[in-house]
């Protein structure tokens, strides 16, 4: 697959088609590289698009219209082939459309299109999916970027932090804070997941206080934090999440689940800022 490369005076890019993932963020005046590399022995993830299901339901069918579809965790989105339809130095698009595969797990004609912009050290990802149905659309949406840690050699995974912008009250299985502005890493509680529903802040920076990953976002409803004991943590951004215990509802009646009229256009994004 093609890799399309953006970069300015500060910062270097790479976007690849499979899975329209970041393979690669270096800051050109210190040489470190943010994003998580990928390694089988942990993850062969690096930042995958969430859709049209954030994890997996309780059985691992999505039910819809009486009918059930199976996709894997996350769903397909992570796994496809992208188009590159827009490139230059500073900008990218990418796009996905439904397909014969695409249908067998999904019964839904859409178009998916992920538009990188680099301005200075920030990579802003804005995302549009259409509803090229004549029915209402429903689907999962969330991101799940990936970030070295540590991010710079010689330091320890628990010399780093992450650090909010507004105060954050998190009661999620063994992590619980009021009014925190930080976390410490605790490997097995981010081998858990740690989830933050309804978050306060707009941006969370991954820090040992010398350098460091922000990662901003607005309107999500959920957001997770994860990291299998693996020299990374992921940062994510979700509108849906996966069923937490047994449910028993079609698709549609989710929580979490997004609707889509007809022809209409669902609009989100999210930035990367390293420093």
């Amino acid at each position: 697959m093609a890799s399309f490369k953006l970069e300015n005076s500060f910062a270097k890019a790479v976007v690849d088609e499979h899975a329209s993932e970041i393979h690669s963020f270096i800051d050109k005046e210190t040489g470190i590289e943010y994003m998580w590399q990928t390694d089988p022995a942990y993850w062969m993830g690096r930042n995958p698009t969430l859709f049209p299901m954030v994890g997996s339901t309780w059985d691992k069918k999505l039910h819809i219209d009486g009918k059930e579809y199976v996709t894997g965790n996350h769903g397909f989105a992570r796994h496809s082939d992208f188009t590159c339809i827009e490139h230059d130095d500073s900008h990218l698009v990418m796009e996905l459309k439904d397909s014969k595969d695409t249908l067998h797990e999904y019964p839904f004609a859409f178009t998916m299109r992920i538009t990188y912009t680099l301005a200075g050290k920030t990579l802003l990802v804005s995302y549009a999916i259409t509803n090229d149905n004549d029915r209402t659309m429903p689907f999962n949406f969330g991101l799940h970027p990936a970030f070295k840690c540590p991010i710079e050699a010689g330091k320890e995974f628990t010399d780093y932090k992450l650090v909010f912008n507004a105060p954050e009250d998190i009661d999620w299985l063994d992590t619980k804070a009021d009014a925190a502005k930080e976390l410490g890493l605790v490997a097995d509680e981010l081998a858990k997941t740690i989830i933050i529903t309804d978050p306060k802040s707009t941006e969370t920076t991954l820090t040992d206080g010398t350098h460091g990953v922000s990662v901003g976002y607005i309107g999500y409803r959920w957001l997770a934090f994860w990291s299998p004991n693996a020299p990374f943590v992921c940062i994510e951004p979700w509108f849906s999440h996966t069923d937490f215990e047994k449910v028993d509802v079609p698709f549609e009646k989710r929580e979490g689940t997004l609707f889509l009229a007809p022809r209409d256009t669902f609009k989100t994004d999210y930035s990367i800022r390293i420093w």
